[in-house]
């Protein structure tokens, strides 16, 4: 009789390597969330996760941490992933190739023309396959829809906002993503109000604003905005459209800033800018005495990629506009229906909001940015590693998001990534099992026969 080999199959160096990395870095934990401006930690912030999020927590904080990359760092990654795929099949193939040639019985073979094009032809399709399985990794990061981390806020005065998101009635909206699904998205993101600035149009306000709660702290609350060009810069308007509309062109796309600075002397209320990025910082005017059409604010992070590029890249330049101007620093997601992850919350201090109606929350927010400029909010980020615009720094991009990303895993997120690892190991030994006593058995059915 033949006996199944009880001997275990060693663990893959790769589970070894994270569980590694899971438990290494645990002794240098740093805080997910920074003061995006200062780069410490924030009072009374947290991330939470859901028990849906941490049951998949390896997969979906991968898909996190890809959504919050920079353009450059894509390329990086993208760079990066295929040169190690490159190298590790030229090395199959010419270990192979060695090993064939040094067996006479496969010598012939392996010398043959048509194998060598046999090869060439499967090295393709597997090169096909990789591009394809990569490409469908990232579009899963974006499509997906999985549980979502949220900022909570342990004071209640605080307030999360999002200064910076559209509909499907912007002309670059997802189609399906409306109004209600903008809200739901933003309340599973942990905000409490959200500006909905679609591309010259109104019409996503109005379609929010029928389901808004009558007070703020029953859920999230859409806020009025419009996304258009002042000065040939974007801007965002906040508020409602009476105080724009007579301004603008009949694009709606420009705004006027003699239309506006005539209304302003007529004894029209002032009106409330944001300047946007991704896009040129030469145009900022702040709003004051002498330039009723100036903006009070400008964005530190936007969630879209160039817009965190530019965010990264430039952050000392946009942080020296606003304090030489005293202009407040939000953030805006620039959400377009597409992934499910939070860059950077705008966190205010609004001391009663919950009490208080959509339009007392507006008018609360718009006060504080008119009131308190530089000192009105601070942009709360995920904390994401950025290289210094030099070849090391990017070439150094994957081992660098690799090593930040554990570091800023919550004590739950390790237990996931422990429990994985350890599933994955029994999976593996299970599976070797088996497949030794189905050889053990037709190795006995043939001695038998």
């Amino acid at each position: 009789m033949i006996r199944t080999p009880t001997r275990r199959p060693p663990v893959p160096r790769l589970l070894i390597a994270l569980l590694a990395l899971v438990v290494l870095s645990t002794l240098f934990a740093t805080p997910p969330l920074q003061d995006a401006a200062t780069a410490t930690p924030v009072p009374s912030t947290h991330l939470h996760q859901s028990l849906g999020y941490l049951l998949l927590a390896p997969l979906f904080g991968i898909w996190d941490t890809l959504s919050l990359l920079t353009v450059s760092q894509h390329y990086a990654v993208l760079a990066t992933l295929i040169l190690i795929y490159l190298f590790r099949r030229v090395h199959t193939v010419r270990t192979g190739r060695r090993e064939l040639a040094a067996d006479p019985t496969t010598a012939e073979d392996a010398a043959h023309p048509g194998f060598s094009v046999m090869l060439a032809v499967l090295e393709l399709g597997g090169a096909v396959f990789f591009l394809i399985a990569l490409a469908a990794f990232y579009a899963a990061a974006v499509f997906f829809p999985r549980p979502m981390v949220a900022i909570q806020l342990d004071d209640p005065d605080l307030l999360a906002v999002d200064f910076h998101s559209h509909t499907n009635h912007s002309h670059d909206g997802r189609s399906r993503f409306t109004a209600e699904r903008n809200r739901a998205w933003h309340e599973d993101g942990g905000f409490h109000a959200a500006y909905i600035t679609d591309h010259y149009t109104w019409a996503g306000v109005d379609d929010a604003a029928s389901a808004n709660p009558a007070r703020a702290g029953e859920r999230a609350v859409m806020l009025s905005g419009m996304e258009v060009r002042l000065r040939d810069r974007h801007v965002n308007l906040l508020g409602g459209r009476q105080r724009y509309v007579f301004a603008l062109d009949s694009t709606r796309h420009h705004l006027a800033p003699d239309s506006i600075a005539a209304a302003r002397e007529r004894g029209a209320p002032p009106v409330t800018m944001l300047y946007t990025i991704p896009g040129p910082l030469d145009q900022v005017v702040p709003f004051g005495p002498g330039s009723p059409a100036g903006v009070v604010g400008v964005e530190l992070s936007d969630g879209a990629p160039r817009g965190l590029e530019q965010g990264k890249a430039e952050r000392a330049q946009i942080l020296a506009i606003a304090d030489s101007m005293d202009l407040a620093v939000v953030a805006g997601s620039n959400l377009h229906g597409w992934g499910r992850t939070v860059a950077a919350w705008s966190v205010m201090r609004v001391p009663g909001w919950r009490e208080m109606s959509p339009d007392e929350l507006g008018g609360a927010i718009e006060g504080a940015l008119h009131r308190d400029r530089r000192r009105a909010a601070t942009v709360v980020e995920r904390r994401m590693p950025y290289h210094d615009g030099t070849w090391v720094g990017v070439a150094l991009t994957v081992p660098w998001l690799l090593w930040e990303h554990f570091r800023m895993l919550t004590v739950a997120e390790r237990g996931s990534w422990i429990a994985w690892i350890g599933i994955l190991v029994l999976v593996r030994t299970a599976w070797h099992r088996l497949k030794a006593r189905t050889i053990a058995r037709h190795r006995e059915a043939a001695g038998e026969s």
